[in-house]
């Protein structure tokens, strides 16, 4: 079994080159540093770290040259390239068979918030009453039958109204942070997701511009 990385930004070690290829200057490396660092703490952090550990693992049971690195290293340049690289629909799109289509996201969130365009066309075309199928909380609208999901068919695996489904679910694991960033959503739990970033973390140690651009970091 693979060792677990050694969270610890103490020592803030000389990767410049690697992320100049990409056109990441010296000032956005550090900010993207600095806040990588603060996700490592607090509630969010256990969690985050178990997201950034299960790519770590599969960084490097996909792409050998990563074992050059040492644990540390491996922890600030995926730490920092979840920062500083785009995410999109495009990148999605072409990773998509990286899902496994294990259902964790239809059978385990706890919330799933939609639009409220989505509320009203789902409840029309199931001829249901929206207050039925959704709930509103006075600025975000969220499916009342979740964890799992009602629209989730255990036996299968599928959802019931797929061609129909939420925007959110169209472009899981995709989410928004609260600069409106596009940004995948840190669960180890989601094959997708994990290898989403360990993709990115790949190109960029491949010097891969053209497939990973870097994002505003501010």
């Amino acid at each position: 079994m693979s060792q677990q990385p050694f969270f610890y930004f103490g020592i803030i070690l000389l990767m410049t080159d690697i992320f100049k290829r990409i056109g990441v200057s010296d000032a956005d490396l550090a900010k993207a540093r600095e806040l990588a660092a603060g996700h490592f703490v607090g509630s969010f952090g256990e969690k985050y770290k178990k997201y950034v550990t299960a790519v770590w693992v599969a960084l490097l049971e996909t792409y050998p040259p990563a074992k050059e690195l040492s644990p540390t290293e491996l922890v600030d340049i995926i730490s920092v390239i979840d920062i500083i690289a785009a995410d999109s629909r495009g990148i999605m799109k072409r990773l998509k068979e990286a899902c496994t289509c294990c259902g964790w996201c239809c059978s385990q969130t706890k919330r799933i918030e939609i639009d409220e365009e989505d509320a009203v066309r789902i409840s029309r075309k199931l001829k249901q009453r929206r207050d039925d199928l959704f709930a509103f909380d006075g600025k975000e609208w969220t499916i009342k039958r979740v964890n799992p999901c009602g629209w989730w068919n255990p036996r299968n695996g599928r959802c019931q109204i797929y061609s129909d489904r939420p925007s959110t679910c169209r472009v899981w694991p995709l989410g928004l942070t609260e600069g409106e960033q596009k940004k995948v959503q840190p669960m180890h739990q989601c094959q997708y997701a994990v290898m989403v970033l360990v993709n990115k973390v790949i190109w960029t140690l491949e010097g891969d511009a053209k497939s990973l651009k870097p994002s505003n970091t501010a």
